[in-house]
Order: structure tokens, then sequence, then C-alpha cells
């Protein structure tokens, strides 16, 4: 009979024990934090390249675009969409990457337009396709490259 009082008055005693106190007494809320997962930080990224001009008229495609950015290095493929004559989308960029710094290497254009630039550790290639509509699909790829000397511009 004894027993069956200790262990009526136990169970009395707990749950008024734990009422009191709740459960964060038996459970360390440190021990818990720590078994969070660390929340990362979203790093904002910029679909954009600096050096690289862009007609007006232009807008993004994140769906197809890619960057990839370490603190050492930048890399990606852009892809742009937009209206605009092949043959003025294709002068804008050999006008105005110059002014960026980056040399035409190469020009391929018939029906559609691909044009490859360089600078000093870097390569931009840059096509220019027609849609099925006036629109047009500009992808823009820039990389590193392993050429540290550039031969003299003529």
């Amino acid at each position: 009979m004894r027993k069956w009082k200790r262990l009526f008055w136990a169970g009395m005693m707990l749950p008024m024990f734990m009422g009191a106190y709740g459960c964060g007494d038996f459970i360390s809320y440190q021990t818990i934090r720590e078994r969070e997962p660390v929340k990362e930080q979203a790093i904002a990224t910029s679909y954009r390249f600096d050096d690289i001009p862009l007609p007006p008229g232009l807008s993004l495609n994140r769906r197809g675009s890619f960057v990839y950015e370490t603190k050492a290095t930048r890399t990606g493929l852009l892809v742009y969409e937009g209206k605009g004559e092949m043959e003025q989308l294709a002068n804008f960029f050999k006008r105005q990457m110059p002014n960026h710094g980056w040399r035409m290497v190469s020009n391929f254009e018939l029906h559609n337009v691909m044009l490859t630039f360089i600078k000093e550790g870097w390569s931009s290639v840059i096509y220019i396709l027609p849609q099925d509509d006036d629109t047009k699909r500009i992808e823009i790829r820039v990389g590193p490259i392993e050429i540290k000397i550039l031969p003299p511009s003529q």
C-alpha cells in the first residue's frame, strides 16, 4: 500500500512541477538552438556585367540567365529579349564594347549574329538571334580566358 501512495504522489507532483517550471528547464534552449540548421544569408547577385553595354529596351530573361560569382571571378550567360533590327543591334555592340575596354576579335553575320570580344583576362561572346515575331534574343556569355597579353590593337 505504501508503494502505491508514493507512486500516486509522484504522479501528482510531476504535472505540477512541469506546469510551474515549463518544459524549457528540462531541455536547454541553447541545445535546441545548436541543433537548428544555420541559415545562410542569400547572396545578392546582379544579373548585369558593368562593362558590357546594353541597347535600350531589352528585358532580362532570368530563367535563361545564369551568373556564377566568387570573390575572385564572375562568369555567366545573360539572356535579353527585345525589339530591334539585327544590323542595328550588332552595330550597337561593335561601337559600344570598345568604350568599355573590349576588342572585337571575330564577327559572323548571316541569319544570326555572333560577335566575339576580348579584354585582358576575359572573353565575351554575344549572339543575336531572331525569334518568330519581331523580337530578338541576345545571349551574352562572359568568362575568364588564359590570354594574359593581348596583341596590340590596330
